[in-house]
């Protein structure tokens, strides 16, 4: 019976040093989440607006790597920091981009008050009917309009006998 003892206390080693060996799977999808967070948030030109979040995400996100293998629970923790400094990073990032827009439209409007008030601005003219040029009157009446009762209509020939009625 001395025999089948070792047995399962060797099994339990080889198990245990089994799961030392590769991080549990909730450090590994901490550790994706944040990866992917910090890529969208580079994507979306964090950089430009909030660095400084953005590079702390880098660096959690790179700790994490770095101790997922023997230290899963400090792992999680710095994965989960880095998604955070990573949405932060994003966010910072669309209201800079909004705020940017926003000075945008404000400048626009400002030059449109001033061209108003200068008198620069005219509102469109519409086009001349039948090609008219510009200043010309139409000879033509439009479509749905009558002659005026005052004008004497054109006479008309009788097409058979060629007489002016």
């Amino acid at each position: 019976m001395r025999s089948l003892f070792p047995v399962p206390i060797t099994l339990a080693l080889i198990t245990l040093a089994a799961c030392a060996s590769s991080p549990p799977r909730q450090t590994t999808a901490d550790l994706a989440r944040a990866h992917t967070l910090v890529a969208t948030a580079e994507q979306n030109n964090a950089q430009q607006y909030a660095p400084s979040d953005l590079q702390a995400a880098r660096d959690k996100v790179q700790q994490a790597d770095q101790l997922a293998g023997h230290d899963p629970d400090k792992a999680d923790q710095l994965a989960n920091e880095a998604s955070a400094d990573a949405r932060l990073a994003t966010a910072r990032t669309q209201n800079g981009q909004a705020q940017h827009a926003l000075s945008e439209l404000h400048l626009s409007l400002r030059t449109l008050r001033n061209e108003e008030q200068r008198g620069t601005t005219s509102p469109p003219t519409p086009s001349p009917p039948n090609g008219v040029p510009q200043g010309q009157p139409s000879q033509t009446p439009p479509l749905n309009q009558q002659p005026p009762p005052d004008q004497n209509p054109p006479p008309r020939t009788d097409t058979r006998s060629g007489i002016e009625e």
